[in-house]
């Protein structure tokens, strides 16, 4: 449940800060601070923010009536035209705020900080370990069911950015982009078709060598919901890619990038003759190749791959 929680607010946060960036049309520039930006507090009315802010901001997006009404307000960094904060209102009421660019402290991340991080650590045990709280990006509900999302600069990278999701002020998932792979992160093509589905993930690591960068972490440690996607770079190109999904610490899918440099082409005759029920076999025939495996799931009757 906290999981779907997480996600929802996430989309939120995706979502009216993309709607901001394409409404940029309006003539007038409401301003605000980082220092009134952190004074408003979720629950509060909308018009409790505009006597904080002193305006009533930019009206990006209005939806619904009554308690269901959605409305979005979008104000500008007062310091630079590129800082944005946004609130998101329900029939009213703040129910989520998010800010890009109006905390200008850069707070850093090492991988190795990244890694020690655990899935129900809380807010004060990520900043001891940091040192520092990191930026709080987006915020939504109170109390139990409080949703923040925290960002940090990833060590020695240069747009690297690393998020954690906490709820009810424990972390419920994290991500990580820009982290340079290690030795310990390569896998051939070998390897990868090895691997099977349904693989503990420690059998994954013990085949090769190392266990890869985890992307993303969400999840009670342990439990048998837990969901970690780990990375590996193509031991012959950096460009190629492979990631591997495991819920539990057992292998639920993986995918690949570039990893397999065979070339399987089909013409238009050929995909116009393939029918829906057809077999793997019975393509393959048609087409005079097996194509390229890029995604796998499951097994058995419920097996799913994505051939290219």
């Amino acid at each position: 449940m906290l999981e779907r929680m997480l996600s929802f607010y996430i989309f939120v946060f995706v979502s009216f800060t993309a709607v901001v960036f394409q409404c940029d049309s309006a003539p007038i520039v409401y301003t605000i601070t980082y220092q009134q930006y952190t004074t408003v507090q979720i629950g509060w009315t909308q018009q409790q923010v505009t006597q904080n802010i002193g305006s009533a901001g930019n009206l990006v997006s209005q939806s619904g009536t009554g308690n269901t009404a959605i409305t979005i307000i979008k104000y500008t960094g007062s310091q630079s035209p590129l800082a944005v904060a946004t609130f998101l209102f329900q029939g009213g009421i703040l129910l989520s705020k998010a800010q890009i660019g109006l905390d200008t402290t850069v707070y850093t991340i090492t991988l190795a900080q990244y890694t020690a991080i655990q899935t129900d650590w809380t807010r004060d045990q990520v900043t001891k370990l940091v040192g520092s709280a990191g930026c709080n990006v987006s915020e939504a509900g109170t109390g139990n069911i409080a949703v923040v999302i925290v960002q940090y600069k990833t060590a020695g990278t240069t747009f690297g950015i690393v998020s954690l999701g906490f709820v009810g002020g424990k972390i419920v998932s994290k991500t990580e982009v820009g982290f340079a792979s290690t030795v310990t992160n390569k896998i051939n093509l070998l390897q990868y078709n090895t691997i099977q589905i349904g693989w503990t993930q420690q059998q994954v690591t013990t085949l090769l060598g190392g266990s890869g960068t985890i992307v993303s972490q969400s999840g009670t440690q342990g439990s048998p919901y837990q969901i970690t996607i780990v990375q590996y770079v193509g031991s012959q190109s950096s460009l190629t890619a492979v990631t591997f999904l495991f819920q539990g610490g057992i292998l639920s899918s993986k995918a690949q990038i570039g990893l397999d440099t065979g070339i399987y082409t089909m013409t238009y005759q050929q995909f116009t003759t393939i029918e829906i029920g057809w077999t793997r076999d019975q393509v393959t025939n048609v087409v005079g190749s097996a194509g390229c495996n890029v995604s796998e799931a499951g097994s058995g009757s419920t097996a799913v791959i994505i051939v290219q």
